[in-house]
């Protein structure tokens, strides 16, 4: 299936941002999905998920982040996940203002932190009507990091981030930091690998970002997502980087309805295989339930002043 994809720019708060926007053959307007990547991604690589998506039916917006790849604002690389939950939101209000979606079936996907913006997202926005995680991250920044790093680490990071804040004081810009690499069997290159495959993107980000993610934590927002459907596709396998504790951890503080998935594959397992088929079926059908069978109920209106007066007694 060959898929058109339309570049488009919407607005994120006064910043142009970026969009893949993929729309499947249909007679009227689709439900519609808008989907986030991770900090060592640019939206060119959903393109290995969107199909998915747009072979069921849904028309997918695929977003960078200001600051990031195809989006406009500088500095370049400031990972700044409460922004880029502002950023989800603006996709939304694009995307409603798109004929051939329906403005009131829009769900949010995310894979790893970018699944963990997609629910502040979601908890902020009640446009959003269903979110799915996949590979989910970071659920609470100081742990997560702590959990990465040590305590150790996380105490000489935090005495480069107070370098880098007088640096900041006096006017210079926040020092310039590689993403996190990934280490182990089959992925040590994958930020190269994904510097020759994507022209956009840069390995690198402002060292102030670990400040905006020390201070990230969706977890403590997360019950109030309810009754926004939420499911997660966690890995089980050795995944240093999406750890399982942090999805059961999050996972425990949602309301329903909820759902979790665990499925036995290794870091990159979600996404290229051998879990990625799995996964996004899993995605596809909860999308479906949510999205297109279930009758979304609109509020019941408040009664006008005549109308009360009217009232029998």
């Amino acid at each position: 299936m060959d898929l058109h994809i339309e570049q488009v720019t919407f607005n994120s708060l006064g910043t142009a941002c970026a969009g893949d926007l993929y729309l499947p053959a249909a007679d009227g307007p689709v439900p519609g999905l808008v989907l986030g990547h991770s900090g060592v991604m640019v939206k060119e690589a959903l393109r290995v998920f969107a199909p998915y998506f747009v072979r069921a039916g849904f028309a997918v917006l695929a977003i960078d982040y200001r600051t990031v790849g195809a989006s406009a604002g500088q500095p370049r690389g400031q990972d700044y996940p409460q922004r880029q939950t502002e950023d989800f939101r603006s996709a939304v209000s694009y995307l409603q203002t798109r004929p051939e979606a329906d403005p009131n079936r829009i769900g949010l996907w995310g894979v790893s932190i970018g699944g963990s913006v997609a629910t502040q997202a979601a908890v902020l926005d009640r446009r959003v009507k269903c979110v799915v995680v996949q590979s989910p991250s970071v659920w609470n920044g100081w742990r997560y990091l702590e959990r990465l790093l040590g305590r150790e680490g996380v105490a000489a990071l935090r005495d480069r981030l107070d370098e880098d804040w007088e640096r900041r004081y006096v006017g210079h810009d926040s020092a310039r930091v590689p993403h996190l690499t990934l280490r182990g069997e089959n992925v040590e290159s994958a930020p190269d690998l994904a510097a020759e495959m994507f022209p956009n993107y840069r390995n690198e980000k402002t060292l102030d970002s670990a400040e905006r993610l020390l201070t990230f934590a969706p977890e403590d927002l997360i019950h109030r997502l309810a009754p926004t459907p939420l499911l997660m596709i966690a890995n089980g396998g050795w995944d240093p980087y999406h750890m399982l504790e942090e999805a059961q951890s999050a996972f425990a503080k949602a309301g329903e309805p909820k759902r979790l998935e665990i499925l036995p594959y290794d870091v990159l397992g979600l996404y290229t295989g051998p879990g990625l088929e799995e996964a996004m079926a899993l995605a596809v059908e909860w999308f479906d339930r949510h999205l297109r069978r279930t009758r979304l109920v609109a509020p019941t209106p408040e009664p006008t002043r005549e109308s009360v007066t009217a009232m029998p007694q």
